[in-house]
C-alpha cells in the first residue's frame, strides 16, 4: 500500500474494476483501479476504523470507526469526495450494510471504558 502501514478494511465496487481499502496508518480511505493497479483517489478517514460498505445504489462508501462514520461519494469510478462524519460512538467500528433496506447498522461496544454502553445503532441511508 502506497504510505500505508496497516491497512484494515476492504470493499469492491466490481461494475467500475475498483477496490476501496481503509487504513488506519495513517487513516486513509484509498481507491484503486483494479485493472492497471493505480490509486486513483487517496482521503483522510476515520482513524481506528473496522469495517467498510460499498453502496452501489447512492455510489457511497461508508467507513466504519470508533467515534465516527466517514462517508464518500463516488463521483465517478476515479473521483471520490469526502461528504461527512457521522457521529456514533465509543467503539462503534463493526458494521453492516444492508443495500436493500437502506439501512447501515453500527455496534457500539460497552467495553474498556466506565461509562460505555453496549448498543446497536440504525441508520437510515438517504439518496
Amino acid at each position: 500500500m502506497p504510505e500505508a502501514s496497516v491497512q484494515d478494511a476492504l470493499a469492491l465496487d466490481e461494475a467500475n474494476h475498483r477496490v476501496f481499502i481503509a487504513c488506519r496508518k495513517p487513516p486513509r480511505f484509498i481507491a484503486f483501479n483494479t485493472d492497471t493497479g493505480k490509486v486513483v483517489a487517496n482521503l483522510p478517514c476515520v482513524g481506528v476504523n473496522d469495517d467498510m460498505f460499498y453502496d452501489a445504489a447512492h455510489k457511497r462508501i461508508y467507513v466504519t470507526g470508533d467515534g465516527t462514520t466517514s462517508v464518500f461519494q463516488q463521483v465517478d469510478a476515479d473521483h471520490y469526495e469526502h461528504m461527512a462524519e457521522v457521529p456514533t460512538g465509543f467503539q462503534g467500528k463493526t458494521g453492516l450494510l444492508v443495500p436493500e433496506l437502506d439501512r447501515l447498522y453500527i455496534e457500539l461496544s460497552g467495553k474498556a471504558k466506565p461509562d460505555a454502553k453496549l448498543a446497536l445503532q440504525i441508520y437510515q441511508v438517504q439518496p
